[in-house]
């Protein structure tokens, strides 16, 4: 199944989502770009924070990973 990304909006801005970047839905702007790549820790954020003893998963999203678990 295909994603029609106009039905999503850029995670940073609101404008309507024409890409998905570093795990972000984004729009064209290179600052929305930007904003993603810094959220995500560049392309190898997982393993930057693995280097640095903390875990791959950020914690922020670890409740919706064991609610995943249940189903």
């Amino acid at each position: 199944m295909a994603l029609n990304l106009e039905e999503y909006q850029c995670e940073f801005c609101g404008k309507t989502c024409t890409n998905i970047v570093y795990a972000a839905f984004v729009c064209d702007s290179d600052e929305c770009i930007e904003k993603a790549r810094l959220a995500r820790g560049g392309p190898g954020g997982h393993m930057k924070r693995k280097a640095e003893g903390q875990p791959i998963i950020p914690i922020d999203l670890e409740p919706a990973i064991e609610e995943n678990r249940k189903l």
